[in-house]
Formats: C-alpha cells, sequence, structure tokens
C-alpha cells in the first residue's frame, strides 16, 4: 500500500529516529548525531550512526541504512505495512484507510482542503478590513511610520491586523458559516488544553501577512504582535494545506525575478522580505518559523544556482548563517553571506542606508569558505599561539571542503600570506587533511565491503562483473536523488541503458517519480525495496556528499552507459557472424 507522503512525514516527526533507535539500542553522543553497536551484525566497536537532523541511520560495517521505517522493519523484523502502522500508534496518529484516488477518504481530504483554503481567504479579507477600522490604527502606524511601508506594499502582500480580542475572528467566521472544528483544523482558531470545551483566536493584537504559495491559495498566516507579548512573532501551525519545512515566504512574488538575476536572497523575517521588495528587491524570500530545510533548499534549487543569504547581524543570525550553507550546499546551490554594519538586519539598513547601499552588500557577499574562515578568525584570539594554531586547523579543514581546485588554490594563497609562512606549507596542511579524509572514506568503504557475502551479493550481485558501468548508474542516480531538476537531462537515458538489474529498478522508481511530480524520498522506497536494498541505495544517494559527485561526473556516466553496446544474444548471431567472430 502506498501511503500519502504528507502522512509519512507527519509519521517521521512523531517519530524521531534519535527516539525510536534509542528505544531499542544503547546510543553515545557523537557531535551532531549517535553511534551505536550495530544490532544487524556481529560488532565490537560502534560502526552505526544515526543522523537525526537528516532522519537516517547507516551502518559502516555491514550497509544496512534507511530511515525510521526501515529500521523498525529490520530491528522488529515487519513488512512495510506493519512497521508504518507501529510507529502511527507510537505517535497517535490515525492510519489512512487507503491512498487510491477515487476513494472516499481522499474525497474528504479533497474537500477539507478546498474548505480551509476558503477560511483562509475569508480570514485574510476580515483581517485585511480590520486594518482599515479605527482598532487598526495603531497597526496601520506599526507598519507606515515604525517600519516605512507604504500603502502600496502593505496591499501588495495583503497585510491586516488581528484586534485585540480573543473571539473576533472566529465570531466572524461562524457567522459566514465555517463551524468550530473546521477553524481549528485550518489552525485559524486554538482548543483550550484546560477546556477543551473553549475555543479562542490564534491570532490577538498583531499585524498580519497571509502566506500565499505559488498558485495563489493562503495556507496560513504570520503575525507580528503589536503589544508587550514575548512571542514577537507566530505563525500558523501545519495543517492539512501548510508544512512550515516545505514553504518559503514570498516565493509567489520573488521567483520571476529570482530567475532572472539567477539568485534568491534568504531573509529570517516577514518584514525583511517585504522592506526589501519596497526597495526593488523583489528576489527575498524567508522561512517561516523554522530554520532553514532541505525542502526549502531544494525549492530554492528549482529557480536558481545561487543563494545569498541575508540573516541577522548578531551571534544567533550567523550561526543561522553557518547551518543554512550546509543545507544550501547539500542542495547543490552555491550560497554566500553578507556582512551588515550599523544595522541589526536587512529591514533596519535597507531604511538606514538605503538601496544603492544594500545592493552593494550584496554583490560583495562573501561566498562560503570566506564567511567561515571570518567566523573561525573572530573566535580565536590570534596573538596567543594555542589560538594561532586552532584557527590554522579550522582554516585547513575549511578550504579541505571546498570542491573548486582553482578556489582551493587561491584560498591557500591568501591563509599563507595571513599567517606568514610559504603557501606550500599550507597546501602540504590542506592535502593532509586530504588525505586522512580519504583514507577515513576509504577504511568505511572497506568495512562496508567487507561485509558477508549475504549482503554484498544480494543487493546488487551483478556490479562485481561489471564494476565500471554500476558505478557510473550509481553517480548518476546519487546525483539525481540530490538535483531533481537533472531530471530534464536524462530523456535520452531509458532505464535500458542500465545494465545491473537492481541500479535500472532505483533509476525507474526515482525517474517515474520525479516525473509525476511523486515522492521519490527513503521513506516511499520503502514501499518497494527491501531493507536490505534500502541500505545500499542509501549509500548511493550519500555519493554525492561523500565523494563529491557534480554535474559533470553525472554527465561523464551518462555518456558512458550511453556508449555500451548491448551484446547481442548467441541466438542472434547469423552463419556469417559467426564466422566473422571466429576469423573464418
Amino acid at each position: 500500500m502506498a501511503f500519502p507522503s504528507d502522512f509519512i512525514e507527519r509519521l517521521k516527526e512523531g517519530n524521531p529516529i534519535a527516539d525510536v533507535v534509542g528505544e531499542r539500542v544503547s546510543l553515545v553522543r557523537a557531535g551532531n548525531d549517535y553511534k551505536c553497536v550495530c544490532p544487524f551484525h556481529p560488532d565490537n566497536n560502534p560502526s552505526m550512526y544515526v543522523h537525526p537532523d537528516r532522519g537516517f541511520f547507516k551502518c559502516f560495517g555491514c550497509g544496512a541504512g534507511g530511515d525510521v521505517i526501515t529500521f523498525v522493519m529490520m530491528y522488529d523484523n515487519l513488512p512495510y505495512y506493519e512497521a508504518v502502522k507501529m510507529l502511527a500508534e507510537r505517535a497517535n496518529l490515525d492510519m489512512p484507510v487507503d491512498d487510491s484516488f477515487n476513494n472516499k477518504e481522499h474525497r474528504l481530504k479533497v474537500e477539507q482542503k478546498k474548505r480551509i483554503y476558503e477560511m483562509n481567504h475569508e480570514a485574510a479579507k476580515f483581517f485585511y478590513a480590520q486594518m482599515r477600522s479605527p482598532d487598526g490604527l495603531r497597526c496601520r502606524r506599526y507598519l507606515m511610520e515604525t517600519r516605512g511601508l507604504t500603502p502600496e506594499t502593505i496591499n501588495k502582500f495583503g497585510m491586516g491586523f488581528a484586534p485585540n480580542s480573543w473571539t473576533a475572528l472566529k465570531n466572524h467566521m461562524m457567522g459566514l458559516g465555517f463551524n468550530e472544528e473546521e477553524l481549528v483544523a485550518a489552525r485559524l482558531i486554538s482548543r483550550s488544553k484546560n477546556d477543551t470545551k473553549r475555543t479562542f483566536d490564534f491570532f490577538v493584537d498583531r499585524a498580519m501577512f497571509p502566506f500565499i504559495d505559488l498558485t495563489g491559495n493562503i495556507l496560513g498566516f504570520g503575525g507580528r504582535t503589536l503589544s508587550n507579548d514575548e512571542r514577537k512573532y507566530v505563525n500558523s501551525a501545519d495543517s492539512p494545506v501548510y508544512n512550515k519545512k516545505r514553504f518559503l515566504f514570498s516565493l509567489n512574488f520573488g521567483k520571476n525575478s529570482a530567475v532572472k538575476e539567477h539568485r534568491l536572497l534568504l531573509c529570517e523575517g516577514n518584514l525583511d522580505v517585504i522592506s526589501l521588495y519596497q526597495a526593488g528587491f523583489h528576489n527575498a524570500v524567508a522561512s517561516c518559523g523554522t530554520a532553514l530545510t532541505p525542502e526549502q533548499a531544494k525549492l530554492m534549487q528549482t529557480y536558481v544556482k545561487e543563494v545569498v543569504i541575508c540573516y541577522d547581524s548578531d551571534e544567533a543570525g550567523q550561526k543561522a548563517a553557518d547551518k543554512a550553507i550546509g543545507i544550501l550546499e547539500q542542495a547543490g546551490l552555491k550560497a554566500s553571506v553578507i556582512r551588515m554594519k550599523g544595522a541589526k538586519d536587512p529591514d533596519e539598513y535597507v531604511r538606514k542606508f538605503g538601496t544603492a547601499a544594500f545592493r552593494l552588500l550584496i554583490d560583495n557577499a562573501e561566498g562560503a569558505a570566506a564567511f567561515r574562515m571570518g567566523k573561525a578568525k573572530a573566535a580565536q584570539d590570534l596573538g596567543s599561539e594555542s589560538g594561532w594554531l586552532e584557527y590554522k586547523d579550522n582554516a585547513v579543514r575549511i578550504i579541505a571542503d571546498l570542491r573548486s581546485p582553482i578556489e582551493r588554490e587561491r584560498r591557500i594563497k591568501e591563509l599563507a600570506e595571513e599567517l606568514k609562512v610559504e603557501p606550500e606549507t599550507v597546501s602540504r596542511e590542506v592535502a593532509q587533511e586530504l588525505s586522512k579524509r580519504r583514507r577515513v572514506f576509504q577504511k568505511k568503504e572497506q568495512q562496508s565491503q567487507l561485509r558477508n557475502d549475504f549482503w554484498r551479493d544480494n543487493v546488487n550481485k551483478e556490479k562485481y562483473a561489471h564494476h565500471g558501468a554500476a558505478t557510473a548508474e550509481e553517480f548518476i542516480i546519487a546525483y539525481l536523488y540530490s538535483n531533481p531538476d537533472y531530471i530534464k537531462q536524462l530523456d535520452g537515458l531509458p532505464p535500458e541503458k542500465f545494465v545491473t538489474d537492481f541500479n535500472r529498478r532505483v533509476y525507474t522508481f526515482v525517474t517515474e517519480r520525479m516525473r509525476a511530480d511523486g515522492d521519490w524520498s527513503i521513506s516511499a522506497m520503502n514501499e518497494v525495496f527491501s531493507p536490505e536494498e534500502i541500505g545500499k541505495i542509501l549509500t548511493i544517494t550519500e555519493k554525492v556528499r561523500d565523494e563529491g559527485v557534480s554535474f559533470e561526473v553525472a554527465n561523464d556516466s551518462v555518456e558512458k552507459l550511453l556508449s555500451i553496446k548491448e551484446k547481442k544474444p548467441a541466438s542472434a548471431y547469423s552463419d556469417e557472424d559467426m564466422r566473422k567472430l571466429f576469423g573464418q
């Protein structure tokens, strides 16, 4: 049975992988991740790692890997459906009855979403009207006088005002024929935890910003307090139509400009985006109530190849920028970071110094490496020997992270000049760091290769007879998985060109799902691939991260497969062919 992708997402959110694995085996913290003795093969030293941020586990001893569903299938020896059912019960989720297009439940979901869109539209009209009422004067003054927004900008973004009342929106919406249960489902009102019969407005005394998708539907709202509420910003909770991990504020306005300018400006807050839009920067977007997610990065990658991070200048903002760089680069995007002085955020900066000054910030934005090296330098006292050495070691690791040999060489020369040493000295240290990483990777690969014959022979047993072709197939799958836009380049590569049956099945699954705008994630693969196969697939998809599979490598791999000539079966040879074959 194929489950709806939104159900699987809720299932995984309700079952954090570290919690589920930790209930069955003993986990030890390893940086941001966890490690443990693998329960799937005889293991003396911890060889299995759990990555909470990325939602998967991987053993470098036996090759097992996958998401939380895969782990439960393997550990509890359950088929896919039963594993999902167990996790649904753990997260108090109702199991979907059927996912076929024409069933009753599906129609009800479609109707519910349509109803929520209607409610959000009416709520936006209500907030809009309240802004223009006498009670909305405070909100108008805040937006126009305090934040410097024009009436045209306020109208452009459909801004409004949630009055200082716990029932104003509820009463208005119920007067239009909507009931309390519907309003709760739309996250427009909330139910009291102490008295479940009592409901109240979710947004109270706030400047309101509708969240609009690419088709013009209103998914939810963000609200900025106009009082002393400690929660400065409040955003809609996830609903049947809104998922904060997959939404970018103002992408509906920014995508066309982004395509023309070949880059997006990524901000932290809604008002930063609106202020920049008013100043002429129409390609600004923001995540709402969440740090940048891989899903949002993939969404940006649909339109641009470069993202300029315009986060707050304080320590928290710079820390978030550092984290965002990794997520953007993982999605194949070039990341750079602006450096603001004299203002805490883009909104304040553009109002204080003007459009031209902010344009200069963007044009001079630091690349990811320069930003990270600047942070590494600022964190140390270079006057002390220990601080100097710590900075040097961190800078070498940052340079080793660079994929471009040209940029790496440039950074080596800059660091050598800064440290007052010869470039060859820095170059040797970078080479040593890369060599160390290769040894670590090779050791992991050797551990994986040394797993017993059951694992090796029953996943892609044809690989060892067609190693070159199978490796090319894996590179294509790896790059495509992380860069779905690459599907456009693969019209001329049918699955039949894949030499190994296993890779052909994976390639067919991913390409068919992508072309049907479906779900090609590891979670979706659990439906049709065994846990052992999922581990192998995960190893393949991680090649982009572990081995730096690039666009050029993927293209070379495509050419390799296309150049392989299909062998004729013996029965297809004529007598004349046979005579030529044996030189007769």
